[in-house]
């Protein structure tokens, strides 16, 4: 007997936009529960603090004021979005805002001197990387990383192996990070200075590779100015882009998470004075840059805050100016947050900060339309930090722990009711679902939260469209239903002696639920009952089975007549399926072998050669194999019967 069952669980899968399909880092996507949250707590500027594990940025306040840093930090969360440890370049800092170590190689004179990297494998190690300058009075360090260990210091972590040496000199201090085309590993990238080299490092179960995946791409990056600007990674891991400061330029490059390789470089005209922070929009389309003046006490130029549309046959000619800074401020780096959201810090010069940060919330939208500073209509809707200060940077994080899909959904195994919910709803006024799946059952109305029973089996392109003050804006998301597991006891009812047990087993599977509490692959009874068991296939859907298990004697008449209505064939009383490989003998009183039978449903009528038998006591024996133990075990019982006329 099949009972279906079914569980919610959260699950995110990368998704596609304006009628294609974005490249999946994550090909595996099934209904397992994914928390992917290791973003969601930024450590930055002056004791400044972010929580986005709510589902909305939250202002932090309760650190103590300890944690700052002018440029980019590293900072580090567990997959449930529990801080863990931060880095400024120079200590760590652990999650009581306790100095872990001090005395890192990462320089403030770099933008990205560090950045936190897990290691695969183990959720109690992570890497620190920092990069360090020649702007070094006590000496270039170069490219080195330190690391942590989360299981020591009574979960607060200790540093067990600091500031390692990957490159011993000159590098440029950019460090960006996305995960490997597995899913599982990651590339560290980095650049190095006076030279046109990128390195790429993969990371694995085993470690750190010695050596890295070097690409010359693109222009040198050298001279003074050219230490600053930033270097990111797209969320799908696809393209790297890179400001330079110097050059009043960027450059967008091809970047292959399979094997590392950087390629194709789109470099722009020298058009872009005071060239620095970069981000990605979260569907890989638009390419964000801010420029400040970061040489002058007062400024000489104003910020301005750029977008390039990515998929535009010449991406620099179509160049758009978002906002231009009127306030004195100077806009700093710009980072995606897992709210679908990308928030710019700033600051009037190196003394005087900002009591916010400036925030993009729709930045898949072409042009103005990403609503800059911009929400319901209103303009300054800038993001307040509680009391604590911006400065030039926000927290250094892998991309791809920001690559999170237009909207998430929960429960996708066949029969389930799936939840739908947009990721970012900032700027939406109504929003239309099209499930591509007409004979669907289960709809709601909530453009927010929609949900929807799909009919069968498959996959599904699934399409939202926005709409926001008379504009549609389109994003799709493939989305896969699942079957169930198919457990099978092979048998409704199995049979056991007393005193005996059997051992049921419905076969491979990830994971089991059995109705005694038992999560084992299989399972032995003794006792007669009702057994079932839950199991779990390798896309967590759940489906059960069911068993009953009850005694059985083998129980043989000691007299039959063969003329009787009722009693007329000489056979055991068991049920059919209760044995195999059966055997009845029947012996005459001179040990002669009148009959057999190897058919448990077909005795005995009484008869030698076909001709009556005399009256009298007859021997009989009897062999089988029970369903007992790991297999079967064989049994022989022995008697007599009474022949009756």
């Amino acid at each position: 007997m099949k009972i279906k069952t079914t569980f919610l669980l959260f699950s995110f899968l990368l998704f596609a936009y304006d009628a294609s399909v974005a490249q999946n880092p994550f090909p595996d996507h099934t209904n397992c529960e994914r928390e992917m949250m290791e973003a969601a707590r930024w450590y930055f500027g002056v004791y400044a603090g972010m929580d986005f594990t709510s589902g909305e940025a939250v202002a932090e306040t309760g650190q103590p004021d300890v944690f700052q840093t002018p440029i980019n930090s590293g900072v580090m969360s567990d997959s449930s979005g529990n801080l863990l440890f931060l880095s400024n370049g120079k200590q760590i800092y652990n999650r009581s805002f306790t100095v872990m170590y001090d005395g890192l190689f990462g320089h403030y004179s770099c933008t990205q001197p560090v950045i936190i990297i897990p290691k695969p494998g183990n959720d109690q190690r992570y890497y620190v990387f920092t990069s360090d300058s020649y702007r070094n009075i006590e000496g270039d360090q170069g490219l080195n990383y330190t690391e942590v260990d989360m299981s020591q210091n009574f979960g607060q972590g200790s540093v067990i192996q600091a500031n390692s040496n990957l490159v011993p000199s000159g590098m440029d201090g950019r460090l960006t990070a996305v995960k490997h085309a597995n899913g599982e590993d990651f590339w560290l990238i980095a650049h190095r200075l006076e030279s046109n080299e990128f390195l790429a490092y993969r990371i694995s179960q085993g470690g750190i590779a010695q050596f890295p995946v070097i690409s010359n791409a693109g222009s040198a990056h050298d001279g003074d100015n050219d230490l600053l600007g930033f270097m990111k990674a797209s969320p799908d891991g696809s393209r790297i882009a890179v400001s330079l400061y110097g050059n009043s330029s960027i450059e967008i490059f091809n970047f292959d998470n399979e094997s590392g390789a950087v390629s194709a470089a789109n470099i722009s005209p020298p058009d872009f004075q005071g060239a620095y922070g970069l981000e990605f929009s979260p569907d890989n389309t638009k390419l964000y840059l801010s420029t400040l003046d970061y040489t002058n006490f007062i400024p000489t130029f104003p910020s301005i805050l750029y977008q390039f549309d990515l998929t535009s046959a010449d991406i620099f000619a179509d160049t758009r100016v978002i906002d231009t800074s009127t306030n004195a401020f100077r806009f700093g780096a710009l980072q995606l947050g897992i709210d679908g959201r990308i928030y710019m810090a700033k600051s009037i010069n190196a003394t005087s900060h900002s009591d916010d940060l400036s925030v993009i919330y729709n930045p898949n939208r072409p042009d103005t339309l990403c609503n800059f500073d911009k929400l319901g209509g209103t303009e300054g809707m800038v993001f307040g930090l509680g009391g604590k200060q911006s400065y030039w940077g926000l927290p250094n994080v892998v991309q791809s722990f920001v690559d999170w899909p237009h909207f998430t959904y929960d429960s996708v195994c066949d029969g389930d009711v799936t939840i739908f919910r947009l990721n970012n709803e900032a700027n939406v006024d109504d929003a239309s679902w099209d499930f591509k799946d007409p004979s669907g059952t289960s709809n709601t109305v909530d453009f927010l939260n929609p949900t929807h029973m799909f009919s069968e089996v498959g996959q599904y392109l699934v399409e939202v469209t926005e709409t926001y003050d008379g504009q549609n804006f389109s994003y799709s998301e493939s989305v896969t239903v699942y079957p169930l597991p198919e457990p099978e006891f092979g048998f409704d009812t199995i049979y056991i002696f007393k005193g005996d047990y059997t051992r049921l087993n419905v076969g491979v599977w990830s994971a089991y639920n059995w109705s005694t509490g038992e999560t084992t692959q299989d399972i032995l009874v003794s006792e007669p009952g009702t057994y079932w068991v839950e199991v779990q296939n390798g896309q967590c859907c759940w489906n059960a089975d069911t068993i009953e298990v009850v005694y059985y004697d083998l129980y043989m008449p000691n007299a039959f007549r063969p003329s009787s209505a009722i009693n007329n064939e000489f056979k055991p009383a068991v049920p059919l399926n209760a044995v195999q490989d059966y055997r009845l003998q029947i012996y005459d009183r001179w040990g002669q072998m009148i009959f057999e039978s190897r058919d448990i449903g077909t005795g005995w009528k009484g008869e030698i050669n076909n001709e009556a038998a005399p009256f009298g006591v007859y021997a009989w024996r009897i062999d089988y194999q029970t369903f007992s133990d790991e297999g079967t075990r064989p049994v022989t019982i022995t008697g007599t019967v009474m022949l009756l006329r």
